[in-house]
């Protein structure tokens, strides 16, 4: 079994599809196809059927779609391994686009500057979306505001940032709350808070960037709850009044997620550092 055959047959079902699995291979779906049925060919069984018009793994296929996470990990980790025995080597980080703002820039120069031999690569996402792409063992670690579910990620804390609850100056808006989208670390910290006061009754609008929701806010839209780095030095700010939360959701916690054994942990440890670092030199640190 070739390596790409096992990664083009992982795409498929990580991407529901030869449609999505041509968009993410950058190929034509007749390629995909190809490749699909030389290895089902080559290993004497039918690997997808077809359930109205979607493929849906045979009993067979599930099973060679667990070992073919395991082999093309186990590529990966050799890859990094001799990266590493190189002296230099790739890190691709994942992290929402609000984190990658707000907190990476200054980690990421400090980074580059004291460890050239890390090439840190970013790839932005939800938090949920992050998290499946670690499982899936696209990217080699991430920032998120929500856990894991599975025993061989790891996770070490490095931002823990307050909740406040965003209205306009003139205190005259809308009762609707603005939030990002699905797994968004921030949304779910929002709807578990408007739970706890009552007001999941209230009608919601989604956003896909944090930008638009401040300035829907500033405009008198409706309100917000996002957390306090997210306002400070938007362009929004001075027409803005924040309330921290008090509660269970008054912090929300990130982490830097990775998966256990990885070749590249030093270089996780190493950036997650970073972040200890900035906070013993933060003037407002004693």
């Amino acid at each position: 079994m070739e390596l790409v055959a096992l990664r083009t047959f992982k795409i498929i079902v990580d991407e529901d599809g030869i449609k999505g699995a041509s968009e993410k291979l950058h190929t034509v779906q007749s390629n995909i196809s190809a490749r699909v049925q030389r290895l089902e060919n080559e290993l004497g069984t039918r690997l997808f059927r077809l359930k109205g018009r979607k493929l849906e793994l045979t009993s067979d296929g599930r099973i060679l779609y667990d070992y073919a996470s395991q082999m093309l990990h186990l590529e990966k980790q050799a890859r990094h391994a001799l990266s590493m025995n190189a002296g230099h080597y790739e890190l691709v980080i994942g992290t929402p686009e609000t984190f990658a703002a707000v907190h990476l820039p200054a980690i990421l120069k400090k980074l580059r500057k004291h460890y050239p031999h890390i090439q840190p690569r970013i790839h932005t996402a939800t938090s949920g979306e992050l998290i499946t792409a670690l499982q899936n063992n696209l990217i080699d670690c991430a920032f998120a505001g929500i856990h894991g579910h599975r025993s061989d990620i790891l996770s070490i804390p490095v931002v823990s940032e307050q909740m406040v609850r965003v209205t306009p100056n003139d205190q005259c808006f809308e009762p609707i709350m603005f939030v990002r989208g699905e797994g968004c670390g921030y949304r779910r910290a929002a709807l578990i808070w408007q739970q706890e006061m009552g007001l999941d009754n209230e009608q919601r609008m989604v956003m896909s960037s944090v930008d638009g929701v401040l300035g829907c806010v500033a405009a008198g839209l409706g309100y917000t709850v996002i957390g306090r780095n997210m306002v400070e030095n938007s362009r929004y700010e001075d027409s803005l009044t924040v309330e921290p939360l008090t509660g269970s959701q008054s912090r929300i916690h990130i982490s830097l997620f990775y998966k256990k054994d990885t070749p590249l942990e030093d270089g996780i440890q190493t950036l997650a550092n970073q972040f200890c670092q900035k906070i013993s030199d933060s003037p407002n640190n004693d």
